[in-house]
């Protein structure tokens, strides 16, 4: 999924996407929040969903480098398809089939639960069983 992201019909894919105004003052919001090396984030359009899919995408880089707010709790749900593979990101590597575990991880998640599942974890019965979960262990802070 990454590479189509760069092929030309992702390109042009990506110059039909609009984004909403919301969004882009919410991303300028997030980049006052990032020091950046000096032409890191120069852009020559808002990016939008199809960028975001390439591994260089500009907003996603940005958006790793700021830190979780201590005493936020966060969890990880991430579905592998169950093909064989390793979480470390050496070959084969595990997968929902467009997500590897490695990039789905968080060492600093309360949980993690991998479920059988394609990249449409978010309809597994157990992913869905544990949202509850979490949703409940929430209500009780």
């Amino acid at each position: 999924m990454e590479r189509k992201s760069r092929n030309w019909i992702g390109r042009t894919s990506s110059t039909l996407v609009k984004v909403p105004r919301a969004l882009l003052s919410a991303g300028a919001d997030a980049l006052r929040l990032v020091s950046f090396q000096g032409n890191e984030m120069r852009m020559k359009r808002a990016p939008n969903s199809v960028d975001s899919l390439a591994p260089n995408d500009l907003v996603m880089l940005a958006l790793q480098k700021i830190a979780i707010t201590p005493g936020v709790p966060h969890h990880v749900i991430c579905g592998d398809r169950g093909q064989g593979g390793h979480k470390d990101g050496t070959k084969p590597v595990m997968s929902d089939g467009v997500v590897p575990y490695w990039s789905s991880h968080m060492e600093t998640a309360e949980s993690e639960l991998i479920v059988p599942s394609g990249h449409g974890v978010h309809k597994n019965p157990q992913a869905i069983a544990e949202v509850e979960r979490i949703l409940k262990l929430n209500l009780r802070r």
